[in-house]
């Protein structure tokens, strides 16, 4: 439902193949697999099914490639608009909708995959323990905070978040990257791919990188991949030195991968995990909006949305329950469990309205610590959903948590036709055409230069009749079908 939080994690990566030698492929395979579970929950998988087979085809003869291995691979497209690609370890591979836009060609994929999966078969992960700071709600005293918060709703926001794949790839050093480029080029040719296509690749994402804004560019590729002023050359070099033959590719030409990419969500919101316009939020496939206090830092996962106070004393999260159900049968079922498993007794249990939908609140006042806290659990019954809030803060916090829940309504017409999606389409030139006339004749919203760059050709190119081009198209969100 939610895209994408700012809360902090703890988790530990695991030591190359020349380390301590105390890492086993087990612990590997269960680091990974946390790593995977919190990333999807967190971030996000985009769900477009015909990109990701295809990508998990190219990925699977690249696997066969390898011969015998002790890895399982998995091959997905997380749902984040910074062009970026990791491994974890295990063999959960990753790339995001952002690098995806940038492919050109199957080549292309293949030796970003393949690059991937060498990080994984080398052992690429440097010991690094990466900590961050709970909300400063979970770190006050309190017994029942620390019970029904600590343990609930704290599994929930300290994840990873944006971090996730940038604190893999940052593990890896230069010598680490040039040893995946060179294996990964071998893995690629072994599977009938041109391995030179990876500095293809390199240099169209360097290329359209270094045109896009700056908090665009904060977890891009490069910023994890580190860039050398000899990498590509390199590449071209050993490229040169593989014999390799071309096997038939799973799209045939240029048009069928283009036909994969064709709608593919652009830039940092996608509407069908919801939307912030300013502190409101919006679902247009859940048909709600909510409004959170001014100043708060938003959060938006696929689990939960919400915003923390700027201190982090208070926060609200707002999301679906495990289970619909009538809010009142789920708030005594919510009780019951509070009184058998941490022997708390609710303070307040009250039914309510929100707007014409009917709700009901348990609130647990906690007094034990340095100052009273109260936690507040809303479930909400709309038209449509079953809603949970979960609202923790002093009492200094209790209007602006109030207002949060009470904000909760349908979409107006108005707003629903607000909420707009930016997609990669797929134009045809005509002849003699630049980017400058496709692009005014198409309503493209990328730039002529970032066409340029995104279709891995020059800034001047003069187009052949019924070539296909990259765009961008701004429409009218319509919902998921």
């Amino acid at each position: 439902m939610l895209r994408q939080a700012c809360a902090v994690f703890s988790i530990l990566t695991l030591a190359a193949c020349g380390g301590t030698g105390a890492i086993t492929l087990e612990d590997e395979q269960q680091a990974g697999a946390d790593a995977a579970r919190q990333l999807e929950e967190q971030v996000g998988i985009y769900p477009g099914e015909f990109l990701t087979n295809y990508i998990d085809s190219v990925g699977r003869r690249l696997v066969a490639a390898l011969g015998d291995t002790p890895y399982y691979f998995r091959f997905k497209i997380v749902d984040q608009a910074e062009p970026n690609a990791f491994a974890t370890p295990g063999g959960y591979i990753y790339v995001s909708r952002g690098i995806m836009t940038l492919i050109n060609s199957e080549d292309e994929l293949a030796g970003i995959l393949a690059h991937e999966i060498s990080h994984v078969t080398l052992r690429h992960h440097a010991r690094q323990a990466q900590r961050g700071m709970l909300p400063g709600i979970l770190t006050l005293p309190g017994r029942a905070v620390g019970k029904v918060v600590g343990e609930d709703v704290g599994n929930i926001i300290n994840s990873p978040l944006e971090a996730v794949g940038k604190t893999y790839m940052a593990s890896y050093g230069r010598g680490q990257e040039a040893e995946a480029d060179r294996v990964g080029m071998q893995l690629a040719a072994r599977a009938g791919y041109d391995p030179s296509a990876l500095a293809d690749a390199l240099t169209n994402l360097e290329r359209t990188v270094s045109l896009l804004a700056g908090e665009q560019r904060e977890f891009s590729f490069f910023d994890s991949h580190p860039q050398t002023p000899t990498r590509v050359g390199d590449i071209e070099r050993e490229a040169a030195q593989i014999q390799w033959q071309a096997g038939k590719p799973f799209a045939k030409n240029q048009a069928a991968l283009f036909k994969r990419l064709d709608g593919l969500t652009w830039g940092p919101n996608n509407p069908m995990q919801g939307v912030f316009a300013g502190q409101q939020f919006m679902q247009a496939d859940m048909n709600f909006s909510i409004m959170f206090p001014d100043g708060w830092q938003t959060l938006n996962t696929p689990r939960f949305v919400g915003a923390f106070e700027p201190t982090q004393k208070a926060f609200v999260l707002f999301g679906s329950p495990e289970r619909p159900g009538p809010a009142n049968e789920l708030a005594a079922a919510f009780a019951d469990e509070l009184r058998s498993a941490a022997k708390i007794e609710p303070t307040e249990m009250r039914s309510f309205e929100i707007g014409e939908w009917p709700a009901y609140l348990v609130r647990i006042e906690d007094s034990s610590g340095t100052e009273p806290v109260s936690i507040y659990n809303v479930w909400v019954n709309s038209r449509r959903s079953t809603f949970q809030i979960v609202a923790v803060g002093a009492d200094r916090y209790r209007d602006a948590l109030r207002e949060t829940a009470l904000s909760l309504r349908d979409m107006t017409v108005d707003e629903r036709r607000s909420i707009v999606a930016y997609r990669i389409r797929i134009a045809a030139a005509e002849a003699g055409e630049d980017m400058e006339a496709l692009s005014a004749r198409t309503d493209n919203v990328f730039s002529a230069a970032f066409t340029a760059a995104v279709n891995g050709l020059p800034p001047d190119v003069e187009l052949d009749a019924q070539a296909l081009i990259k765009i961008l198209s701004k429409e009218a969100y319509l919902g998921q079908p």
